[in-house]
């Protein structure tokens, strides 16, 4: 399940690289209704795809194994990212896992577009960019355990959470 997966781009790649897997795209009723104008989940994908209207402030749907959100909790102080893990850990099975795809601030000073960007999530958002300790004390308070983080392009990583 692609969690607030706004016009489904990131579900559709994944589906069209592993075709035996099937997914849902997961978010606000504007944004479904968004995503299925915009047509990535059609098609080949329509039969293996799913489109259900949710709000992950106050549920997310369970049913799946594997959850994932991109760019989701960044955008979040870390009162409401609790919320969101939380409702998430609600619908993750024992035996599932949460993906995060997250900006990581590194631990020392070297220079980061995630410190740019936590400026601008503060400023725009309310939210803010994490080191990887701060992931891990927010995932531990909802209910995961951190279980490794897997740096994908600069500052970008995937943080691979289960249920604890």
């Amino acid at each position: 399940m692609d969690v607030a997966g706004g016009n489904g781009m990131l579900l559709a790649a994944i589906l069209k690289s592993h075709p035996t897997l099937r997914g849902v795209l997961a978010d606000q009723p504007q944004v479904i209704e968004r995503a299925m104008e915009r047509g990535y989940l059609t098609g080949e994908l329509a039969a293996r795809a799913t489109l259900e209207p949710c709000d992950f402030l106050r549920d997310v749907p369970s049913g799946c194994r594997a959850y994932l959100m991109k760019n989701a909790i960044v955008d979040w102080n870390d009162q409401r990212a609790h919320t969101i893990l939380g409702n998430c850990r609600r619908a993750v099975p024992s035996d599932g896992v949460l993906l995060l795809v997250e900006p990581i601030v590194p631990d020392d000073n070297r220079p980061s577009w995630s410190k740019i960007m936590d400026l601008a999530m503060l400023v725009l958002t309310g939210g803010k960019t994490r080191t990887v300790k701060e992931h891990r004390e927010l995932l531990a308070g909802s209910g995961f355990r951190l279980n490794r983080v897997v740096p994908v392009v600069a500052d970008l990583s995937i943080i691979e959470a289960l249920p604890s």
